[in-house]
């Protein structure tokens, strides 16, 4: 995905990764379109209504590998995902990643972040309010989510997520989420052990004292009472108290 020469769709000044306006003409710009660019209008309406209140979405199919298509709004420029999609379209964004850049995903986190405001929207199928989750504890991008039909993300917001995953984010949250692991497995905070079945009484084994006792009463059957039954006899007895104090 390409991010960077984007200029302004009405005056055409080039505009800065995160300038959703533009400086020199006052126009709110696309900023995910004009990241993606190779994109292409399915409808101009829809039955999809924007959860701002703008009115109806469009549909539209995008290009650039992405092969998803998603509701857009003219309006607020936000951009609605079916279940699974906003994921998918990352992770072939995130697909040729082959290091992670720790400096470029810091200064996402510090400057490309936007503050956000409790507000909750409804769904732009089923108007049912969604939820608010963070879409990954590394990067607190903020996504209205309905668990039936899908997310939605404000103007801008599926860039920043684009550049995070290019940058590495993802290859990152999985190393911190296996550091986690190890770190509760050294810690003693895995889950306990399944609980294990008593051992049938038949099948537990004889106590040393009774062992020693049976030995000595074949020995003395076969030889007598000769010294080595005296000392099992005394090995038992002895195996017998210590076991009664325990």
């Amino acid at each position: 995905m390409e991010t960077l020469g984007m200029n302004c769709t009405g005056c055409g000044a080039a505009l800065a990764i995160d300038a959703l306006v533009c400086p020199y003409c006052g126009l709110h710009n696309a900023v995910d379109l004009l990241a993606i660019r190779d994109f292409k209008v399915l409808a101009e309406h829809s039955e999809l209504r924007c959860p701002a209140g703008c009115g109806d979405l469009r549909l539209l199919q995008l290009g650039a590998g992405l092969h998803t298509t998603v509701g857009h709004c003219p309006s607020c420029n936000g951009l609605h995902f079916a279940p699974g999609a906003l994921q998918i379209a990352l992770d072939k964004v995130a697909g040729q990643v082959r290091e992670i850049n720790h400096g470029r995903l810091a200064r996402i986190k510090a400057e490309r972040i936007p503050s956000d405001s409790v507000r909750y929207r409804p769904c732009p199928v089923c108007q049912k309010l969604m939820h608010r989750r963070a879409f990954s504890p590394q990067v607190r991008i903020i996504v209205d989510d309905c668990h039936a039909h899908g997310q939605w993300l404000d103007s801008g917001e599926f860039t920043v997520l684009a550049e995070w995953h290019e940058a590495g984010g993802q290859q990152l949250a999985a190393q911190e989420a296996e550091r986690q692991q190890r770190i509760a497995s050294v810690q003693g905070d895995l889950p306990p052990p399944p609980p294990t079945e008593p051992t049938p009484v038949g099948q537990r084994p004889l106590p040393d004292w009774l062992s020693a006792l049976l030995i000595a009463g074949v020995i003395a059957w076969l030889f007598g009472l000769i010294w080595p039954v005296w000392l099992l006899l005394a090995g038992a007895a002895g195996s017998w108290w210590w076991q009664r104090r325990s």
